[in-house]
């Protein structure tokens, strides 16, 4: 059976085919009776106007670009590409998953981007872009939607979860449970990226600063040199070690992400230290793992994140403005079993 095609729509509806082109393109010139008709001639011909023709009439793609920092099939990744393409999918858009692992794949991306102009918006999650990738993007005219990104600027819209009201929670967490001397533990980040989870330290320092501690009881534990051409586990061991020769060995770490605190758990295990007992460990993110850990954690949503950018976009699309267009996503404390009161110190003598 031969496929139906625009004349067979026309033909049946008895209309012609720039009518059937605009009605089922949802062209406001179209009387609505005669848009039924025309819907009900092209379902009884299991008829489909192609993307690439209504493309053609409308200046539009109708393909969404959704780059990501790292793996897509990383938890935070792929919850976002799951709320993206759930809003975006059902309104006729394509969404074009693509991602970069570094500042040379980023350069190399937007530096190609403007020649190939196939998409009508972009989001961006987890990284910033400096002024000449911008200026990249300004020129073809292009919305730029932010999911976590560690500033506003750069972005017409943007959605994130709060990191330093994140941070907050779990340090007057190990406040309120008698930790005197706490550590933040840093995961590797590629050299000249910026990402939102470099927002993590500064949220911690800000909240030990306002929870009485000082530079000599709240410190920053991060790899040495080269720590990317290792994995989660040597990095923990490298933290763990360095920890423990601190003169003020912390009884509570929060950890950049859970992946990172998990393997730190497992380093502490295997230096005979218990957690929670010796140690308290409070991760961020509440991916799926977190939970099988029972790790106390700080939770956030990257499908609702995405959801949420993916209806900015579509707003943004229609020319619509924005009254809040950087909204912020307030993060979770999960109490989970690695956590606990400060082990009380041992008596001198």
């Amino acid at each position: 059976m031969a496929r139906a095609t625009i004349a067979d729509v026309a033909k049946l509806a008895g209309v012609s085919q720039a009518t059937v082109s605009r009605a089922l393109r949802g062209v406001d010139r179209v009387a609505p009776a005669t848009r039924r008709k025309v819907e009900e001639a092209a379902e009884r011909l299991s008829f489909t106007l192609s993307k690439s023709a209504s493309a053609l009439a409308s200046g539009r793609t109708m393909r969404i670009i959704l780059l990501c920092s790292g793996g897509l099939n990383e938890w935070f990744n792929a919850n976002v590409l799951q709320g993206v393409y759930e809003v975006l999918a059902p309104e006729g858009y394509d969404v074009c998953p693509s991602f970069i692992c570094g500042r040379d794949e980023m350069n190399r991306y937007f530096a190609r981007l403007p020649k190939d102009r196939n998409a009508d918006a972009i989001i961006i999650a987890s990284f910033q872009l400096d002024g000449t990738q911008r200026e990249q993007l300004t020129s073809i005219d292009m919305p730029v939607i932010g999911v976590n990104i560690p500033a506003e600027s750069s972005f017409d819209a943007s959605v994130c979860v709060d990191n330093f009201s994140g941070m907050a929670k779990g340090v007057c967490l190990l406040k309120s449970l008698g930790h005197e001397h706490i550590a933040f533990a840093g995961d590797y980040i590629p050299g000249n990226m910026v990402y939102s989870t470099n927002q993590r330290v500064e949220g911690f320092l800000e909240a030990a600063e306002q929870n009485g501690y000082d530079e000599t009881n709240a410190s920053i534990v991060v790899g040495g040199e080269h720590p990317e051409s290792y994995g989660k586990a040597r990095l923990a061991a490298e933290l763990v070690a360095k920890m423990l020769s601190s003169p003020n060995r912390p009884t509570g770490v929060c950890v950049e992400t859970d992946q990172l605190a998990i393997a730190l758990i497992k380093e502490l295990k295997r230096q005979h230290l218990r957690v929670p007992d010796d140690i308290s460990v409070i991760g961020f993110d509440d991916a799926d793992i977190a939970e099988v850990a029972d790790l106390t954690t700080i939770r956030q949503n990257p499908l609702a994140l995405g959801r949420l950018a993916a209806r900015q976009t579509l707003r943004l699309l229609k020319g619509e403005t924005l009254e809040e267009p950087h909204e912020s996503q307030e993060p979770v404390l999960v109490l989970r079993d690695t956590t606990g009161r400060a082990p009380l110190a041992e008596p001198i003598g």
